[in-house]
């Protein structure tokens, strides 16, 4: 059999070794990974955040996505990179970094659902690593976890969309990556039929609330939240219509008149961005029940087209 590997730069290879089972992480080995000494925090343009990078790419490869652009997992974009979080704008350098995106293909590749959680963070701030466990460690495993049981379905049976997994970076500097993600699928003319993203960013924490904070301010996405609100039902996933202080990548989707929900948890703000977000913090059974909650969602909605408000 022909087995894929992943080059440095992300790049899919073909080798002729005979392939063997591949054990793909499970959602607390993921985010105590990412959370780990060697990732430094993710600050973007870091060294942690391009291991980061490299470490979901191979991630993607061993769980049989297909790269979206050419024949690489990473999207490269320009970002001002400062020496620390929102740092000295005036000694900001312009440096490219990457996000990393797969895809599962499906029968109609001109419908797609987006699925996303960012992997940057903050690195280190007044001396302190901050590892990020919560934001957003957390969404980048359960956006594996939701890659790779899509995936294997898929080996049975094709879905009739594809379903492009995107690990984002840039989002704790503006949304930088997924703005570039928007804009290149945009100019390069992908799915012009039906659009529409899932977010993922801040859930599991034990301390938080109860609850995943649904509040919906977009009338765009009206049909979207209502459908995603009925699956959560029948998977028992708590929701309330509350919302959470900040933003985050869904708004470069809604920017573009593409609908988009935004899975986060109630009362996130006492947790998120200090250096007491560490692994410990997050229940991981619960990530897991709410990765499972969407692809039942991505299944029963498969090839359904979410049209906004202004196409009625």
């Amino acid at each position: 059999m022909i087995k894929q590997s992943t080059q440095g730069d992300g790049q899919v290879a073909q080798s002729t070794q005979v392939q063997t089972p591949v054990k793909i992480p499970n959602t607390k080995e993921i985010v105590n990974t990412l959370c780990s000494d060697e990732f430094q925090g993710r600050l973007t343009g870091s060294k942690g955040n391009e291991k980061a990078g490299e470490y979901i790419a191979k991630i993607f490869k061993d769980i049989g996505l297909n790269p979206l652009f050419g024949n690489s997992y990473y999207e490269k974009y320009s970002q001002k990179i400062a020496s620390t979080y929102r740092g000295d704008e005036n000694n900001a350098k312009t440096k490219t970094v990457n996000n990393v995106v797969g895809v599962i293909r499906g029968k109609d590749s001109k419908k797609a659902v987006i699925i996303s959680a960012h992997f940057d963070h903050l690195g280190y701030v007044n001396g302190k690593i901050n590892r990020g466990a919560l934001d957003n460690a957390s969404g980048i495993s359960a956006l594996v976890e939701i890659a790779h049981i899509l995936k294997e379905k898929s080996k049975d049976k094709p879905f009739n969309m594809d379903i492009v997994l995107c690990a984002f970076n840039g989002e704790e500097e503006f949304m930088e990556g997924s703005r570039a993600f928007v804009q290149d699928i945009k100019s390069k003319h992908l799915y012009s039929s039906s659009l529409y993203n899932i977010n993922i960013d801040c859930i599991g924490a034990k301390n938080a609330g109860k609850n995943l904070a649904l509040h919906n301010e977009s009338r765009l996405s009206e049909k979207l939240y209502d459908a995603v609100e009925s699956t959560f039902k029948k998977n028992n996933i708590s929701f309330a219509d509350s919302k959470v202080q900040g933003g985050s990548d869904h708004f470069s989707f809604q920017a573009e008149g593409i609908p988009n929900i935004f899975i986060v948890q109630e009362n996130i703000e006492k947790l998120a961005n200090k250096p007491t977000d560490t692994p410990d913090i997050l229940d991981y059974d619960q990530i897991d029940k709410i990765a499972n909650a969407i692809c039942d969602f991505v299944e029963a909605n498969d090839g359904v087209e979410f049209p906004n408000w202004r196409s009625n």
